[in-house]
C-alpha cells in the first residue's frame, strides 16, 4: 500500500465518523421523534411530513452553490461550515415553540446536511480511489447508517427519559465537539496525484479540476447518462425518504409500540454496515448501474412487503431487506456519475443531480402523509412508493455512458 491510499484510507475513516455524526442526528432520528412533535402540536400527518419536506428543500435551493463552491473551495471548509450549521439547526428545532420555527430550524439543517454529507464526502471519495470506488463509497458512507442506529436507539432512550426537545438538543453536541474539528483536520478534496489521472498536481484547484477525466457540464446536460441519473435520484429519494419518514407512525398504526419502532429503525441502519460495502463491492464487479438498479428493484418490493407488516415474520424479513440494500444506493448513485460522466466537474454535476435528489426527498414524506390522511392508511402511499422505486430500477439500467466518451477514455463504464 502506497503513502497515498494510506492517507486516502484515513481520509475515508474520518469521513465516516463525519458522517456517523452529522447523518445521524440531521436526518435518521427523525422518524424515532416524529410522533411526539405530532403531539407536542397536534399536526396531520401531512403537516409532519413537511419537516423533513423543508429540510429537503432547503438543500434543494442551495446543492448546486454548494457543489459549484466544492469545485472551488477546499472540502473541508464547506464540510466544517454545514456540520455547525446543522448543529444550530438541529438547537433551533429543539427550542421551537411552534411549528413554523420547527421548519425554520428544519431548514437551516437542510442547509447545513448538504453541506456537509453525501455531497462533499462522496466528492472526495472519488478524487482519492480508483480502482476500489465502490468499495470505498460503501465503506465510507456507512457511517451515515451507523449512525443513525446509534443515534436512533439513544434518541428513543431519552426521549422516553427526558422529552424529545432534551433528545434533539443532545443530538447537536457531537457535532461542534467533534465532526468540525475532524473536518478541518483530515479532510482534503483530492490528492496531488488524481486517482485517476496522471497529470501532476498543481496548487490551482480549477486548473487541477480542469484536467481530471469526464465531461464538463454543458456536455453532461446533452447524454441520456445524466437524466436517467435525474429520474433514478428523484425515484429513489421519493420512494425511501416517504416511506422511511412515517415508518414509526405506521407501525404503531398497526399495533406495534414506538419502542418497537426505534429498534426497527435501529437494526435496519446498522445492517447497512453490511449493505453499503457489499452492493459498493459488487458494483466493483458488474457495474455501478447494474448494482444500483437491482437494490432499486428489490427495495421497492420490499416496500410493498411492509403492508403484512402486521404479522412479525414479514417485519423481521422487511428490517433485514431493508438494512441490506436501502441504504446502498446513496454510494452507488456516485458511483455510476463517475462512471458515466466523468470526474472532471464532479461537484457541479452533482450539485445538480442534487435538485431531483432533494425534490424527492421533499416530496416524499408530505405526499404520503397527505395520502394517509386522506384513506386513512399508509396501505396506498406504500404501494405509490414502490411503483415510484421501480421506475427508478428502470432508470438506473437505462444509464450507460456516451459513446463519445467512452471512445475518448474520458470515463470507464461497465
Amino acid at each position: 500500500m502506497t503513502k497515498q491510499d494510506r492517507t486516502a484510507w484515513i481520509l475515508a475513516g474520518a469521513l465516516f465518523v463525519s458522517l456517523f455524526f452529522i447523518w445521524g442526528a440531521g436526518y435518521d432520528c427523525f422518524p424515532i421523534l416524529l410522533p411526539s412533535v405530532l403531539k407536542q402540536f397536534h399536526l396531520s400527518k401531512e403537516q409532519i411530513g413537511w419537516v423533513p419536506a423543508a429540510q429537503a428543500l432547503a438543500a434543494l435551493v442551495f446543492g448546486p452553490l454548494i457543489g459549484w463552491l466544492l469545485d472551488r473551495i477546499r472540502a473541508q471548509i464547506v464540510m466544517g461550515t454545514g456540520a455547525l450549521l446543522t448543529a444550530i439547526g438541529i438547537v433551533m428545532m429543539a427550542q421551537a415553540g411552534s411549528f413554523q420555527s420547527v421548519i425554520a430550524g428544519s431548514v437551516v439543517t437542510g442547509i447545513g446536511l448538504s453541506a456537509s454529507t453525501i455531497l462533499p464526502a462522496t466528492m472526495v471519495i472519488a478524487n482519492w480511489f480508483g480502482e476500489r470506488r465502490g468499495t470505498a463509497m460503501g465503506v465510507t458512507t456507512a457511517g451515515m447508517e451507523l449512525g443513525g442506529m446509534v443515534m436512533a436507539i439513544v434518541a428513543g432512550s431519552l426521549v422516553v427519559a427526558h422529552g424529545w426537545r432534551f433528545a434533539y438538543a443532545m443530538l447537536a453536541i457531537p457535532l461542534v465537539v467533534i465532526v468540525v474539528p475532524v473536518c478541518l483536520i483530515f479532510v482534503r478534496t483530492r490528492p496531488a496525484q488524481p486517482a485517476d489521472t496522471s497529470s501532476a498536481g498543481t496548487s490551482d484547484r480549477a486548473q487541477v479540476s480542469s484536467a481530471l477525466p469526464g465531461l464538463e457540464v454543458a456536455e453532461a446536460l446533452r447524454t441520456r447518462a445524466f437524466w436517467m441519473l435525474v429520474v433514478l435520484q428523484f425515484c429513489y429519494t421519493f420512494a425511501v425518504g416517504g416511506s422511511f419518514i412515517h415508518l414509526v407512525q405506521y407501525l404503531i398504526g398497526i399495533g406495534y409500540t414506538q419502542a418497537a419502532g426505534k429498534w426497527v429503525v435501529g437494526f435496519s441502519l446498522g445492517l447497512a454496515l453490511i449493505g453499503k460495502p457489499a452492493m459498493g463491492a459488487l458494483g466493483d464487479r458488474i457495474g455501478g448501474k447494474n448494482a444500483l438498479a437491482l437494490c432499486l428493484l428489490i427495495g421497492a418490493m420490499n416496500t410493498a412487503f411492509l403492508l403484512f407488516a402486521r404479522l412479525f415474520w414479514v417485519l423481521v424479513v422487511f428490517t433485514f431487506v431493508s438494512g441490506i440494500t436501502t441504504a446502498a444506493p446513496i454510494a452507488l448513485g456516485p458511483m455510476v456519475q463517475v462512471e458515466t460522466l466523468g470526474l472532471r466537474r464532479y461537484g457541479s454535476i452533482a450539485g445538480l443531480l442534487g435538485i431531483a435528489f432533494t425534490m424527492g426527498a421533499a416530496l416524499g414524506p408530505p405526499i404520503v402523509g397527505r395520502l394517509a390522511d386522506v384513506t386513512h392508511s399508509y396501505s396506498v402511499s406504500f404501494e405509490v412508493c414502490a411503483m415510484v422505486g421501480l421506475v427508478g430500477a428502470v432508470a438506473s439500467f437505462l444509464c450507460v455512458a456516451p459513446a463519445r466518451a467512452r471512445a475518448g477514455g474520458l470515463v470507464q463504464a461497465k
